[in-house]
């Protein structure tokens, strides 16, 4: 699993950056609620991925204490 996409700092520089873009391309009242949606999303794939990280240590370190 890649690190950065846990990486509380990418992703914050990645929610800057789609701030960014649809600040050129929507009128700013729809701008608010499709960067909820985006941030609500990326913290749900955040919260999965490190639950599936979590896993994985889990899982490697019953396969290193046999």
């Amino acid at each position: 699993m890649p690190a950065y996409k846990l990486d509380p700092e990418w992703v914050m520089s990645y929610l800057v950056l789609q701030e960014e873009r649809l600040a050129c391309e929507v009128h700013p009242k729809d701008k608010e609620a499709i960067m909820n949606k985006i941030r609500e999303m990326t913290l749900s794939i955040m919260y999965k991925q490190a639950r599936r990280f979590l896993v994985y240590l889990e899982t490697n370190d019953q396969k290193n204490g046999r």
